[in-house]
């Protein structure tokens, strides 16, 4: 909501533009598809699915009458990527403002959410491109509706009744999800994997990370189940639960007088959004400032092909609370150069990433190392889980290396203790 009010008060010069002489057509239907549903009634099912563009009613209170302009731009992207996608034989409509219901002709669910699901993506990236200052979310639901529920309606009225099926299908999973999200967090598990430091043989930090069981089987579930964006919520949710679980540990180490070194990890992702980093930001300013100089912040999970700048500003963000920055980097390295605007402490790589031929993982990490110390970054290979990985590691050179090769994550962080490869 934050990004649509901020939207909001820069759309003057852009309604002006989209007003101006040459104003876009809303797309007319493609008289040779057929627009009613009723011809479809050939099986006791249909595969239906809906397109969402959500937000529109928070634009349409904001904008008063100037909000049609948005409306007929999105409504003109919709209907053009939806004609293009569909085939002759399947039906599409519009329903109210921002929702569409298309039925398809083959009874192939996979194939269904698959074209749905690239309609649905399609349909964003031409919103974010032709209106940049308005974020609308574009949201898709497929399932196999019964025409039995939907019998005894008019014929100019199966598609609301489409829809509100539909619609209750994802009401289900939304609830579905919420509760596995709800027991997940309350579950979660928080565990600390040993970082060893090669050149001196000491075990004196420590990286947060999720115990197994809510890392593999209870995130998958979640996946299944959620859409991405209550995916990405959720993530956001663990990262918060994981600063709040570390710093307590950090807190029971250093009064029983030991200490050590804390990576907490943050999924990229998970503070793209203004309110969620702000969020996971006051959390940070909770933290004592003497405990600051011994935490290391790791943004990590970012795709490939995102923009530095992104990068450099929520590592810039994360500075203030902590020794230090690391931001995930792939072996290659060859993105370096451009982060080092962000004074990082250092970067870290997946081992996952790695040839699991040793010595092919041996000679990317001497690159990657070799360059990351002449910019003066230390690097941290994560997830070293076999000898041959720990060893092409420790021949690099790295500065520091965790995984099941090191020690097996525990449930508690202990003060520095010299450890030896076996």
């Amino acid at each position: 909501m934050a990004l649509i009010r901020e939207g909001v008060k820069k759309l003057a010069s852009v309604l002006l533009a989209l007003t101006a002489d040459n104003p876009s057509p809303p797309a007319r239907p493609n008289p040779n598809r057929p627009q009613t549903f009723g011809k479809m009634r050939n099986a006791p099912t249909v595969m239906a699915g809906s397109i969402q563009l959500l937000g529109m009613a928070e634009i349409k209170q904001r904008l008063g009458a100037r909000w049609t302009v948005v409306a007929d731009i999105a409504c003109r992207i919709a209907e053009q990527t939806i004609q293009r996608h569909i085939s002759a034989e399947d039906a599409y409509q519009r329903h109210g403002e921002e929702t569409f219901v298309l039925c398809f002709a083959s009874p192939d669910k996979a194939h269904a959410e698959a074209k749905t699901r690239t309609i649905s993506e399609e349909i964003a990236k031409m919103l974010a491109q032709e209106t940049p200052q308005i974020r609308l979310r574009v949201d898709h639901t497929v399932a196999e509706v019964e025409w039995a529920d939907i019998d005894g309606g008019a014929p100019e009225s199966i598609a609301e009744l489409i829809a509100l099926e539909l619609r209750q299908v994802r009401e289900r999973a939304d609830a579905a999800a919420r509760a596995w999200r709800n027991e997940l967090l309350r579950t979660a598990g928080i565990r600390f994997g040993p970082i060893w430091d090669p050149e001196r043989r000491i075990v004196s930090s420590y990286r947060a990370m999720l115990n197994e069981q809510t890392g593999t089987y209870a995130m998958q579930r979640l996946a299944g189940v959620s859409t991405p964006e209550e995916l990405k919520s959720t993530l956001h949710e663990l990262d918060c639960l994981m600063v709040g679980r570390t710093i307590k540990s950090l807190d029971r180490l250093l009064q029983a007088g030991g200490m050590a070194q804390m990576v907490v990890p943050v999924n990229f992702n998970s503070l793209t959004n203004r309110t969620a980093r702000e969020k996971y930001l006051n959390l940070c300013r909770s933290i004592p400032e003497y405990y600051k100089r011994f935490l290391l912040f790791e943004v990590h999970g970012a795709a490939r092909g995102t923009p530095v700048s992104r990068l450099i500003e929520i590592a810039l963000a994360l500075k203030p609370y902590c020794h230090g920055v690391l931001v995930e980097v792939s072996a290659n390295g060859s993105r370096l150069q451009e982060l080092t605007s962000a004074s990082l402490f250092g970067v870290s790589v997946d081992a996952k990433s790695l040839s699991r031929n040793a010595g092919q993982a041996a000679t990317a990490l001497t690159r990657l190392i070799s360059a990351a110390t002449a910019l003066n970054l230390k690097v941290f290979v994560h997830g070293a889980d076999t000898v041959g990985i720990l060893e092409a590691a420790q021949k690099a050179r790295a500065d520091y290396v965790d995984g099941r090769a090191v020690a097996l994550p525990m449930d508690e962080p202990k003060t520095a203790y010299h450890w030896r490869p076996l």
